[in-house]
């Protein structure tokens, strides 16, 4: 396999921590440090040739010249270049493949030296700004996976369907295979394999792989099914929080999911379902309950998330923010090329083929695209208006207005599973207009308030109250006469 050498250029005073920050990229994914090299001035002995010798030889012979450019133009030499703009001259004279990272949203704070070297890399050259390291690691990776990718490195196979050779087949936990396999059965209707888990996962999957009498998960492997996938793939994560208001200055709840696909998904709901409001409403006859959002449409575009996103953003994980007006899902990756924001429903590409093959098999996608118009749909049927579709930089954002305040205005909405008919429960009509008045109106009920209301007798009263009670419509506070009764 060749391996590629990339140089990394920058003020080594000013621009120490990115300079390093970039190797680390490189040498801690499992995938680029395969490809590549890297040559920091640092890396020289502390002893023998010269040094300025030496590294230019080293800049003359990289395959790859990385420049970041600060503030800090840096010392001049005899010639009146600083070592930076020396080292990117010498790479040019032979070669193009420069990547050039300018820190900060505009130059007018940089020196003159430093202006004017600018200049002449936006005369010839494409570049990228950031304004932290984080952001430069992003970008960083994001233009070396192009680089290999125009080079038809990865033409063979998509991240998903790479070997992890660090992983052997004892990362793989059989137990999440198995839930696999029993959820599969149900939704497609079809038999179990009567065929070891190993087997269905080489055999039948394909995301084991064997190699000189070796087995390997295949990242997708891993990602479904890993033991901790996060070992391996430590962008497989989704950080999901709950922020106070509209803005994400304070948040109430937070975490860091990881782990296999599925349970990752589990643990969303769960912490979902406890972040956003549930209202109940009396109608009629029925009492129905009123979620903020539908969750089929979240869990939708969470799905579409993992499977769409990219994975060479080592260090990104797919956001999910719950604010009090909306809920905003963010995955690494813009749209792929032939793909319009303004037209997406119906149209179908995507970066990782093995993951949603894999959720096809529990029907949890589609092969048609149909994922947009299905979130669309379960919106609008909830009272809703249409999710919003955005790239963001190398973001793809997918944002769900919520009701505010009219939350109880989407009753009419409301599923019939969501629905109990409080007749068919055994109440009365008084029961169900005390009822309505505790949950549409928030009422306290007491025995002397029912009494005035209904003017029926005591123990009538405490049978009707008691019934609400045993059919989980209210609660009790407090004993004998002093008891409260709330929805």
């Amino acid at each position: 396999m060749k391996k590629y050498r990339i140089f990394v250029s920058a003020h080594q005073r000013e621009l120490k921590e990115e300079r390093i920050a970039v190797k680390e990229i490189i040498l801690n994914n499992s995938t680029l440090r395969d490809f590549f090299d890297v040559f920091l001035f640092e890396d020289l002995p502390a002893k023998g040739k010269s040094p300025v010798s030496t590294y230019l030889k080293q800049v003359a012979d990289s395959d790859i010249y990385i420049g970041i450019i600060g503030n800090e133009y840096g010392i001049k030499g005899k010639n009146g270049l600083s070592p930076t703009e020396k080292e990117f001259r010498t790479f040019i004279k032979s070669k193009q493949d420069a990547l050039i990272f300018i820190k900060g949203k505009d130059d007018s704070k940089k020196d003159k030296d430093t202006q004017k070297f600018i200049k002449a890399i936006k005369d010839s050259f494409i570049y990228k700004r950031f304004s932290n390291i984080e952001e430069l690691k992003v970008q960083v990776l994001h233009s070396l996976i192009t680089y290999l990718d125009e080079k038809g490195t990865f033409s063979r196979a998509s991240f998903d369907q790479i070997i992890c050779h660090e992983a052997g087949y004892e990362a793989m936990d059989e137990k999440e295979v198995k839930n696999f396999l029993e959820n599969r059965a149900i939704k497609l209707r079809v038999d179990i394999p009567k065929i070891t888990i190993k087997d269905f996962l080489v055999k039948t999957l394909k995301v084991v792989k064997e190699e000189n009498g070796n087995f390997h998960p295949t990242n997708a492997g891993l990602l479904f099914f890993g033991k901790d996938p996060f070992e391996y793939i430590p962008q497989n994560e989704i950080r999901i929080a709950r922020f106070k208001g509209v803005t994400r200055t304070e948040f109430i709840d937070s975490k860091e999911i990881k782990g296999p696909i599925y349970k990752m998904l589990d643990e969303v709901e769960v912490f979902f379902r406890r972040n956003t409001r549930l209202a109940s409403k009396i109608v009629e006859f029925k009492r129905v309950d009123v979620p903020e959002y539908p969750y089929e449409a979240i869990r939708e575009a969470v799905i579409n998330a993992i499977a769409h996103r990219d994975y060479t953003y080592r260090y990104a994980p797919i956001m999910f923010s719950i604010f009090d007006d909306r809920i905003e899902i963010s995955s690494p990756g813009g749209l792929l090329p032939g793909l319009n924001i303004k037209n997406l429903e119906g149209h179908h590409a995507t970066r990782n083929k093995k993951i949603c093959d894999i959720f096809h098999e529990t029907k949890d996608m589609e092969k048609f695209g149909t994922g947009i118009g299905k979130m669309k749909r379960l919106m609008k049927s909830h009272g809703l208006s249409a999710p919003q579709f955005k790239e963001e930089g190398n973001f793809f954002v997918v944002k769900f207005n919520g009701p505010g305040e009219k939350i109880l205005d989407l009753v009419p909405s409301i599923p019939k599973e969501r629905q109990v008919d409080l007749r068919e429960l055994g109440l009365n009509e008084r029961q169900i207009e005390a009822l309505r008045l505790m949950v549409n109106e928030g009422k306290i009920m007491t025995n002397e308030i029912y009494q005035k209301m209904f003017k029926v007798s005591r123990r009538t009263i405490v049978r009707d109250l008691q019934g609400l009670v045993e059919s989980n419509q209210i609660k009790s506070e407090g004993i004998g006469k002093g008891t409260k009764y709330r929805a």
